[in-house]
């Protein structure tokens, strides 16, 4: 079985992003294949796999903490 990546937390640096959430309001494992996304505002504080967290990082729209 395969291991489910860990989770960061993150703090969204921009206006606001659009990512898929799940029902806790924390970013989904499969974002990349996400249909549905919602509007995250500024200095929101949340958790997401690492791999979004260092996507988001790299183009300036998250911080991670």
């Amino acid at each position: 079985m395969a291991k489910k990546p860990a989770d960061v937390t993150i703090v969204v640096t921009v206006n606001h992003i659009y990512l898929p959430l799940d029902e806790h309001g924390n970013g989904c494992a499969d974002w990349a294949d996400a249909e549905v996304t919602s509007r995250v505002g500024k200095r929101a504080r949340l958790k997401v796999p690492a791999d979004l967290a260092r996507f988001l990082s790299d183009r300036d729209q998250a911080e991670i903490l």
